[in-house]
């Protein structure tokens, strides 16, 4: 497996800032569907800037979050430096999730946070078979990109996107290739194999800033990858978004995907 530590280099401080944060509705029907408890541990997987633990304030007692980007970790501890919840952050590859001796324990349940794409999958639910509760499971959710997008204006910031750095999404320093499945096919094959998985509109609103401090935040737009043409990017994005609305303000209706995958069937 590639290693993804410097896939987001030079994003993190857009990263904190700028990506949406999770919203109640999608905690709760994870909370609900596990039982979650204040006194269970939570394992998070690929945390970033600590998303997950922010949204699972005074839902769970404790919560090991690892990433292998040690900036990501940085920025996370930043933002949760009020938690009341017990933190321990460890900077550790999924690829390391079996037999790493700072993971210790059994969890209630593993969730993973727009990450699961970067991962080699089927290792990743092999090693959390040894790391989750019997009555526990795996949450894996995300909402998606402004890369697939279907506002009006999303597709206009795809384009441009593409004139800089051409047709194909890039991933650090290569190209981005989707999963040849779906996740929930591949879930079934683990021991996660009674698989649930809900969808959640909620709509946000962006403006400008809000924007190309997004496209900053991800792989494919990474600020490096413009170099000295960043604020030619910068202008050609806000002309772009102008043109469509003057006012500067845009809605976007997107939708979390929260796969909830269990060894016994939960009704």
């Amino acid at each position: 497996m590639k290693d993804n530590s410097e896939l987001f280099k030079g994003t993190y401080e857009y990263y904190a800032k700028y990506r949406p944060g999770i919203p109640k509705k999608v905690i709760n029907v994870i909370i609900r569907h596990f039982g979650i408890r204040p006194s269970d541990r939570i394992l998070d997987i690929g945390c970033g800037t600590g998303q997950v633990a922010l949204a699972m304030e005074n839902k769970c007692g404790e919560m090991l979050c690892l990433d292998s980007d040690l900036e990501m970790l940085k920025q996370a501890k930043k933002a949760t430096k009020n938690s009341q919840m017990k933190l321990t952050w460890i900077n550790c590859d999924a690829k390391d999730l079996g037999g790493n001796k700072r993971i210790s324990g059994t969890f209630k349940v593993a969730t993973i946070c727009r990450a699961f794409h970067w991962m080699n999958q089927k290792q990743v639910l092999k090693d959390l078979n040894d790391l989750i509760d019997d009555d526990g499971g795996i949450a894996i959710l995300g909402d998606g990109s402004f890369w697939n997008g279907k506002e009006k204006w999303q597709r206009a910031v795809k384009k441009i996107i593409q004139k800089y750095l051409g047709k194909e999404r890039r991933a650090g320093k290569t190209t981005f290739k989707e999963s040849d499945e779906p996740w929930e096919n591949i879930i079934t094959r683990s021991s996660f194999k009674f698989v649930k998985k809900h969808e959640l509109t909620t709509v946000r609103s962006w403006n400008i800033e809000s924007i190309i401090g997004y496209l900053f935040s991800t792989s494919f737009a990474t600020p490096a990858h413009f170099g000295d043409q960043v604020n030619d990017f910068k202008r050609d994005i806000k002309e772009a978004l102008l043109s469509i609305n003057p006012k500067g303000i845009f809605r976007e209706n997107a939708v979390f995907s929260i796969i909830l995958a269990s060894r016994k069937n939960y009704e």
